[in-house]
């Protein structure tokens, strides 16, 4: 399968929530310790998506320490009454990504937008502009800032876990949404490891444990710009 080269971005924020969904029962919700891979995918999408491709998370690394602050949340109920949860979210959080491209072999029908490197420029496009959309480090009151860097920063970055080998134990991994209404949504979960900083996900083949779900409502296809017009309006705004 062809892929794109490599991407590597850095985010930031003051607080990330990275939802461990067996602690959501009572509204109240704690943080994974480390980003799950459907999160991190979800930002890079927010910086550049088409359904043309598949944005594929390889790695992240872990640059600051895992620290986490319980926040009370004031949360409605019901009779119009009001209630205490409480959050436990990650703070001072910074991560570098490791990413690329797939085409979708799900849309035959976009083939004619498959044209990598004009899928490239735009995505190096918007990571300087730090992606097209908001950014949230897991939850929508978690916002992030996106920064784009080099291979070799990547490379060269220290992680507080430096010399270090971590496990997290069995973690949500990501989700696969189908391609039409007869496909079910799945989620799957794995053992997650960090070496020396570094999250090396796994593919969704890989993963020990997959549930089928039912909640999932199959969204239609609709009609996308062609990359060559997108490629000319991002040259034409640099040129303003």
């Amino acid at each position: 399968m062809e892929k794109s080269k490599n991407f590597y971005v850095r985010l930031k924020g003051s607080y990330a929530l990275f939802t461990n969904g067996s602690t959501k029962g009572g509204g109240e919700k704690f943080s994974y310790s480390v980003p799950t891979r459907q999160a991190l995918n979800g930002i890079v999408d927010a910086i550049y998506y088409k359904p043309t491709f598949r944005n594929i998370v390889t790695e992240v690394k872990v640059i600051r320490p895992v620290q986490t602050e319980v926040i009370g949340t004031r949360a409605l109920i019901g009779g119009n009454k009001a209630d205490l949860n409480y959050v436990s979210y990650l703070t001072d959080v910074e991560y570098l990504v490791k990413y690329h491209f797939e085409w979708n072999e799900g849309r035959s029908d976009l083939i004619i937008d498959r044209n990598r490197k004009k899928h490239e420029a735009i995505m190096d496009r918007s990571l300087d502009r730090g992606g097209r959309r908001d950014i949230f480090l897991g939850t929508r009151e978690c916002v992030g800032l996106v920064e784009k860097i080099t291979e070799e920063e990547y490379l060269n970055a220290t992680s507080f876990y430096d010399d270090q080998i971590l496990s997290f134990g069995i973690m949500f991994h990501s989700f696969n949404y189908g391609e039409s209404k007869d496909e079910a949504l799945k989620s799957y979960y794995t053992e997650t490891i960090m070496k020396d900083g570094v999250i090396q996900f796994k593919p969704q083949i890989e993963c020990e444990i997959v549930n089928t779900l039912t909640t999932y409502k199959f969204k239609e296809t609709t009609e996308i710009k062609p990359v060559d017009i997108e490629l000319d309006e991002y040259q034409q705004m640099e040129e303003r």
